[in-house]
């Protein structure tokens, strides 16, 4: 299964910026807060792990709890734990205005399972 997703950055900054913590932290688990604190671009980098778990939800094929897929890399390279299993089929890219992610889930994890 594919799911995409396209992110504008400035709805993520405007939404943080209106909501604060209570958005960052219904989304996004502590360890992702963590990883993008401090950095020059947290938005884009925000963004691209929001489409990340929009593009898993649309692969795993239904709505699931945005804090139980965690976007997490390993020496740069994105990844989703979900439920215990790690799903390695995961591409992030950023720029200054959007965030794209591709996620393939392969086998039999569909959300039909």
């Amino acid at each position: 299964m594919i799911g995409i997703d396209l992110v504008d950055v400035s709805r993520i900054a405007r939404v943080i910026k209106k909501h604060g913590n209570r958005f960052l932290d219904k989304v996004f688990t502590e360890e992702e807060i963590q990883y993008v604190k401090g950095m020059k671009r947290m938005h884009e980098s925000l963004a691209g792990r929001f489409a990340a778990k929009e593009a898993f939800m649309k692969a795993f094929g239904k709505r699931l709890v945005w804090k139980d897929i965690k976007v997490l890399q390993v020496k740069g390279k994105p990844f989703i734990h979900f439920h215990g299993k790690d799903y390695q089929g995961v591409s992030i890219s950023h720029e200054q205005s959007y965030a794209v992610s591709v996620v393939v889930i392969y086998g039999s994890h569909s959300g039909n399972e």
